[in-house]
C-alpha cells in the first residue's frame, strides 16, 4: 500500500486543499478556458461535476464578486448601454493564482482518485 493509501478519508478532506478551494479553482479554470457570465459558469460546473459540487446563484455570484475584488477576474457588461449579463475574464494575477493552486492540488486529487479506486476494488472486486 502506498503512502497515499494510508490517508483516511477525513484526513484527505482536511488536507491542504479543502473542498472550499475546489469550486474557486474550477471557476478560475473555466473562465481561463473561455470568458463567461455567472449562469453560463453554473451550467459548465454542473456539466463537469453534476451533484458533486452543488452550485446555485447564492454560491456563484458571491464567489465571482470575491474573485473580482481580489483581482483574479475582471468583468464587463455584455451590452454597454443597458444592464445585462456580466462577462468574467481571468486576469494575469488570476492566472498566476490558478497555476499555483493547480500545482498543489494535483497530489490531493490523485490521493482521492487512488482512494476511490481502492474502495471500488475492495467493494466490488473485478465486477466494477
Amino acid at each position: 500500500m502506498t503512502a497515499a493509501h494510508h490517508h483516511r478519508v477525513d484526513d484527505v478532506l482536511k488536507g491542504p486543499i479543502k473542498s472550499k478551494t475546489v469550486f474557486p479553482v474550477l471557476v478560475l479554470h473555466l473562465v481561463n478556458e473561455r470568458p463567461d457570465h455567472g449562469y453560463g459558469l453554473m451550467q459548465r460546473v454542473d456539466e463537469i461535476c453534476g451533484d458533486l459540487i452543488a452550485v446555485n446563484t447564492n454560491k456563484i455570484y458571491p464567489l465571482l464578486r470575491r474573485l473580482e475584488e481580489r483581482g483574479f477576474l475582471t468583468a464587463t457588461w455584455d451590452h454597454p448601454t443597458k444592464r445585462s449579463r456580466r462577462i468574467y475574464s481571468i486576469t494575469k494575477t488570476g492566472l498566476e493564482r490558478l497555476d499555483r493552486i493547480k500545482g498543489s492540488m494535483l497530489p490531493y486529487l490523485e490521493t482521492i482518485e487512488n482512494a476511490v479506486v481502492q474502495l471500488k476494488r475492495r467493494l466490488y472486486g473485478g465486477r466494477a
